[in-house]
């Protein structure tokens, strides 16, 4: 449509562009994030809220390093291409979040464990599994240990759901309850 025939106002929703939210929201992240910075490199070299916040230097080299082996393995990548990828801005800022959400996720998982209404036999193939991831990812340090147990216990879940009745305890609540009302007696 040619621009000077018609005027603008006819066929635009907006004339006068408004304030993007996708603007307003990386801002937001922005800031979080370098508030988040200046909390973290406040933190005394080699602790443990360094080491989650992603701030401490060791951590992440190890971890890029670790991506790089990773990336090196796929058929078809060259080893120096998974190394520049693996170094690249982008995924080094990726990165930073890896340690605080494996500590997140063992801490869930364990939670979960503790906390929930699943049988024993659940929660100790729950235990036993992320024991198991646990150790498998040793190789990664305690990042690497976190993980792995996070992982473990998702994979005892996934296999409890695929093996087993597929029901949730609240389902089972339910149909013992509709069972009771429906033969009218007590179980």
């Amino acid at each position: 449509m040619n621009s000077s025939l018609v005027p603008r106002s006819y066929y635009s929703v907006a004339p006068e562009p408004g304030p993007n939210i996708l603007d307003n929201l990386l801002g937001y992240g922005v800031a979080a994030g370098d508030a988040i910075n200046g909390f973290a490199y406040n933190q005394a070299p080699g602790s443990i809220g360094r080491v989650l916040l992603g701030a401490d230097r060791n951590t992440q080299m190890g971890l890029e390093r670790g991506l790089g082996k990773l990336g090196s393995m796929v058929p078809g990548v060259a080893k120096n291409s998974a190394f520049r990828f693996a170094s690249s801005a982008p995924v080094r800022q990726a990165l930073r979040v890896v340690p605080g959400l494996s500590a997140a996720g063992a801490l869930l998982s364990a939670g979960d464990i503790v906390l929930g209404d699943d049988s024993i036999g659940n929660k100790a193939m729950d235990t036993a599994a992320m024991g198991i991831g646990g150790f498998l990812g040793a190789a990664g340090g305690p990042i690497g240990i976190a993980a792995g147990a996070s992982l473990g216990k998702a994979v005892s879940d996934g296999a409890q759901w695929l093996f087993g009745d597929k029901k949730t305890p609240e389902q089972r609540k339910m149909e013992l309850a509709l069972q009771q009302l429906q033969g009218g007696g007590m179980f």
